[in-house]
């Protein structure tokens, strides 16, 4: 699935003859650079179809978030900002964020099977910090490499039961060392025109956002900052979806979400062959 219109940006915006062609190569779609457009322009694309589908059938939206760059996206999906904004905002935060990492480098390691509380009370008294809360025994920690940060903090959880996953990144996003990239960020984003969401939208705290000023100060916030992910679920969940669609590439999020709240469906679009499909499960689970 995905907008034409929306897609074609993405050779140019990337440098590439074809971006398909591009993604076989893991070391290129892994570069912050060419993922951040990536994941943000291909949810675009497939949003715009989705949602016009949705219209038709009179299927009402009653809420969207988004995870990390995700919430670019969601933004644009609740017409805060433009399409284009979007993806060329995408960019921006990329590059603010490889330049933050070239003064001082980072990382990323999921934690599972250890609570979360008990993950948090390691890291008191070491630069690292905890990046993502995906669940109750979920988290991503960040901080600097090197034996005495992230390598130490680490062996520390191993040592206590938890399993412990290095990311494919460079750089400790959502944590205190990007805090040059989100005030560069939320300088762009002061010079960028934002709008109130027309549908119900929460960003990374799990706030509702009212206002676009509300959606810039969230969008720039959250490079630095934890991203409550378990609360935003949370805050979706009691407004009662009849289920929850994932937009994006891969189905990571519709499982966090199955695990979280069982009771409420949810699925990727990734996983659907057609846009008739993803409606007909929409509509199955709305009857």
């Amino acid at each position: 699935m995905g907008d034409g219109a929306t897609l074609s940006i993405l050779n140019h915006r990337l440098g590439v003859p074809d971006w398909r062609s591009a993604l076989a190569d893991p070391a290129w779609a892994r570069t912050n650079a060419n993922a951040q457009v990536l994941i943000t322009t291909t949810a675009l694309a497939a949003w715009s179809q989705i949602a016009s589908r949705l219209g038709v059938a009179s299927i009402e939206i009653d809420g969207i978030a988004g995870y990390s760059v995700g919430e670019l996206a969601a933004c644009a999906a609740a017409g805060v900002l433009d399409a284009n904004d979007a993806i060329l905002l995408a960019a921006r935060r990329a590059a603010f964020m490889d330049d933050a990492s070239r003064s001082r480098a980072g990382g990323l390691c999921g934690v599972t099977g250890l609570a979360a509380t008990e993950v948090a009370a390691v890291l008191p008294g070491t630069s690292v910090s905890i990046a993502i809360r995906n669940g109750d025994d979920s988290v991503v920690i960040g901080g600097p490499l090197g034996a005495e940060a992230l390598d130490a903090v680490e062996a520390a959880l191993v040592a206590r039961g938890a399993r412990c996953t290095r990311l494919a990144v460079s750089f400790a996003s959502h944590t205190p060392l990007m805090r040059s990239a989100a005030d560069a960020f939320a300088s762009v984003l002061s010079s960028i025109p934002l709008r109130a969401p027309n549908s119900a939208l929460f960003d990374s705290d799990a706030n509702r956002v009212w206002t676009a000023d509300q959606a810039r100060a969230g969008l720039a916030h959250q490079i630095a900052h934890t991203v409550r992910w378990d609360e935003v679920m949370d805050q979706l969940a009691a407004r009662g979806p009849s289920c929850v669609l994932e937009i994006g590439g891969g189905q990571a999020l519709a499982r966090l979400w199955q695990q979280r709240h069982p009771a409420i469906p949810a699925r990727s679009a990734d996983e659907f062959r057609t846009l008739d499909g993803v409606l007909a499960w929409i509509e199955r689970c709305a009857a």
